[in-house]
């Protein structure tokens, strides 16, 4: 048996002795978002778990930003991937740690790790995962280093000298998060 959306309104249903057309009462009606945050956000301290806030909505239908904490307004199963961009004053190597939170509790096997080199050693990390979410569940981001002076960094966008126009590269955000909801 094999199933597809028809149309967006109906489901085809198919098998070895009959095809049935199903109505169904509209097309999906799926949730997604995309939040960043465009100022840089240094860890807390010394191995000291650190969220990245957010405090920019680029789009969202199902899901919304407080501080460092998305909310989902609609139960189901969603993809949700961060990318952050992150730089160091302090010399040397150091890493960083990056995990993600649901309600406050730590994700199970979420974690990356990654090395920053040298002083301005800007490296960038992207991960994603899917996560079964209930109603009001929340997701946040959280970084961590030996070096208190990581950070997860944003810069602005350049428009002058060799970026003036047509060569104009937009602002880099310190973490943009992208949420679609793959199911209900």
């Amino acid at each position: 048996m094999s199933f597809r959306i028809h149309k967006d309104r109906y489901l085809y249903q198919q098998s070895d002795t009959f095809n049935q057309y199903i109505t169904v009462s509209g097309p999906l009606d799926l949730g997604y978002g995309q939040f960043s945050y465009d100022l840089s956000v240094n860890v807390s301290g010394s191995y000291i778990a650190t969220p990245i806030p957010y405090n920019t909505t680029e789009i969202a239908k199902y899901c919304s930003y407080s501080g460092s904490s998305i909310t989902i307004l609609k139960a189901g199963t969603w993809k949700f991937a961060y990318s952050i961009q992150l730089d160091k004053s302090g010399g040397g190597t150091t890493f960083v740690d990056i995990w993600i939170k649901v309600n406050g509790t730590n994700v199970p096997r979420s974690a990356s790790r990654t090395t920053v080199v040298g002083q301005n050693g800007e490296n960038f990390v992207y991960c994603e995962y899917v996560l079964s979410l209930n109603l009001n569940d929340t997701i946040q981001v959280y970084f961590s280093s030996p070096d208190n002076t990581m950070t997860a960094a944003s810069f602005p966008a350049q428009t002058t000298g060799n970026y003036a126009p047509p060569n104009e590269v937009p602002a880099v955000p310190s973490i943009i998060s992208t949420l679609v909801q793959l199911s209900i």
